[in-house]
């Protein structure tokens, strides 16, 4: 994983981490002043328009991921900044059928919420100034839709960093003071607080994300509003991405605005994102049908604390990943007038971009798989201990527990289906994708079956819907690495070539993605011992807790030391990639010489 790839990945995690730590502080204050009831209402309304942008953007946005990269292709240094243009342009123009779609599918779900929303919502104070205020802050976000596919396409993270996250204190800043005003004035409690920070918060995302995109539209000649193309992207002209097609060239444009292949997949990719909604949504309405409303509770509570994990780790390592893999895995087709030698330079650099391609999915894996080890075996065993400090007194049973810990297990599989998915997006063909969705049919029925059999037959309740979820998720990833073993049959003599060509060693991705099999046993030994003879399931026993924390932490030194030992050339590497090369050069022990 370079430096880019790793810093991208930091900078999102940095950008969930403050947007949910300003939400949290802000909800905190504005439950002072305000009802639950408010809050709840407020989240239903932020549902509508959250679902209206998915469905809007969510496939087009990882369909654009794989559009060409702005790299050099060997000619001059003018025609570089054409192709770039031209490729920018080309996401351009797209990201309006998101603007476009987006403003259909508010209309229709924001008529729908006020066909089917309770009376009590709708009667509350300022609601209906509060709905119109979400609706325009929901188009808002809309219209920065151009600014965001351009600064993905040139990977400045720190200009999304920082847009997101002063659009996340804007948020809370102004909900708070509108909350302090209506106060001050008298008003009645309503949901308006949570209406102008939205407002807010989508405002100044607009600005902040257009003001780096536009100095960027200047040097690279493209433009923020839709643009004719050209269906020969490589004149020496800069007015190449503008001009009108050619009659003798057969335009892979619609129109002369959209992208063909890239239209065709976003396409594609929209009916995938039909069936992961419901496959992430349809738990609640399994658990609605087999299960009691106890079990619901309980469910949510442990979701919560999960999701919580996904949404601030593992999302951006996905989005971060799925950008990288989109970048370097985009090909460019060689103009039949190309020289054999620029044929073979951009045939070289194709494959050393698989090869840098393999490093990342291998990297990330076994980061995953590392985290695994300690979370598989010592987890269990210490959630009994931190329930007290976690959940509020009136959750605090065994059940809880028990079904905290085998949310234990669903964490890791999510991880890797989470990889393994953007991988594929990035490389499969349509045709392939399909078949993926077609997959995905059969994994939502799969899902179903074994929900079914875990809560209707086994009466498991919420910990059998976990289960459930479970077993999809791992034919999930299965399917997956199954897809990345015959990518890589296929491209094997790819990955060597770009190691030949930059003198690295060629990868193998089963080997490097697997961790030493030495801390594997070791997992396993520290695993059985800790959950196996009493320390996690026999609290009130003849063990005392000072000898249960003393297995726990002998277990826990034991594991950490195998995993440093032998993974140690693996963690420096990896920090290398991860920290700035300001600090590297200043710590001797990250030093590339050092032995």
């Amino acid at each position: 994983m370079g430096s880019a790839p790793g810093s991208g990945t930091l900078l999102l995690i940095f950008i969930q981490v403050t947007s949910r730590a300003f939400t949290f502080i802000g909800n905190q204050f504005l439950l002072r002043f305000l009802s639950p009831t408010l809050l709840g209402i407020s989240v239903q309304l932020e549902l509508v328009s959250v679902t209206s942008l998915y469905f809007a953007r969510d496939s087009l946005r990882v369909a654009l991921q794989r559009a060409p990269p702005n790299r050099e292709d060997g000619n001059t240094a003018q025609k570089s900044v054409v192709k770039s243009g031209v490729q920018t342009q080309i996401v351009v123009n797209l990201s309006y059928l998101a603007v476009a779609l987006g403003v259909v599918v508010s209309v229709i779900f924001g008529w729908s919420y006020l066909a089917s929303a309770p009376s009590e919502a709708l009667n509350t104070p300022y609601f209906d100034i509060s709905f119109k205020i979400y609706i325009l802050a929901t188009l808002a976000e809309l219209a920065a839709e151009p600014s965001f596919v351009v600064i993905q396409q040139e990977a400045l993270y720190q200009d999304r960093a920082r847009a997101e996250t002063l659009a996340a204190m804007a948020r809370c800043i102004v909900a708070c003071l509108t909350a302090l005003l209506g106060r001050a004035k008298g008003w009645s409690p309503s949901i308006l607080p949570f209406a102008t920070g939205q407002a807010a918060y989508a405002v100044i995302l607009f600005t902040l994300y257009l003001i780096p995109v536009l100095q960027s539209s200047r040097k690279n000649h493209f433009h923020l509003m839709p643009r004719l193309m050209s269906p020969i992207s490589t004149s020496n002209s800069s007015e190449s991405s503008t001009c009108p097609p050619s009659t003798s060239v057969s335009s892979p444009y619609y129109l002369s605005l959209l992208h063909i292949p890239t239209l065709h997949l976003a396409a594609t990719m929209y009916m995938q994102s039909v069936f992961k909604l419901l496959l992430t949504q349809g738990d609640a309405f399994v658990l609605s049908l087999f299960s009691s409303l106890s079990d619901q509770g309980a469910f949510a509570l442990v979701s919560n604390y999960g999701g919580l994990l996904a949404r601030l780790v593992l999302q951006p390592v996905e989005e971060s990943s799925r950008n990288v893999f989109g970048r370097l895995l985009s090909s460019i087709p060689v103009s039949s007038t190309t020289s054999t030698m620029t044929e073979r330079k951009s045939w070289s650099k194709d494959h050393d971009s698989k090869s840098k391609a393999l490093k990342h999915l291998t990297t990330v894996l076994r980061i995953y798989l590392l985290v695994t080890l300690p979370l598989l075996s010592i987890a269990p065993a210490i959630l009994p201990w931190l329930t007290p400090y976690l959940l509020p007194p009136t959750w605090r049973s065994p059940a809880t527990t028990s079904l905290l810990s085998c949310y234990v297990y669903y964490l890791p599989l999510s991880a890797i289906n989470g990889i393994l998915d953007a991988f594929v997006t990035s490389v499969a063909t349509p045709s392939q994708l399909r078949r993926q969705s077609l997959w995905m049919a059969a994994f939502t029925c799969i899902y179903a079956g074994a929900a079914w059999i875990f809560l209707s037959k086994f009466d498991m309740g919420a910990r059998g819907l976990v289960l459930a979820n479970t077993v999809n998720m791992g034919a999930r990833a299965f399917w997956g690495l199954r897809f990345v073993w015959h990518w890589v049959q296929e491209n094997r003599d790819a990955a060597r070539l770009g190691a030949e060509e930059s003198k690295g060693a060629t990868p193998n991705v089963w080997r490097d993605a697997c961790p030493n099999i030495a801390s594997v046993c070791v997992a396993s030994v520290v695993g059985v011992v800790v959950t196996g003879h009493g320390i996690l399931w026999d609290r009130n026993g003849s063990m005392s807790v000072s000898q249960q924390w003393g297995g726990i932490g002998a277990g826990t030194v034991l594991l950490a030391t195998s995993i440093v030992i032998t993974e140690g050339d693996f963690l420096v590497q990896l920090l290398r990639d991860l920290v700035p090369p300001r600090l590297v050069a200043r710590i001797p022990y990250l030093q590339p010489d050092r032995k």
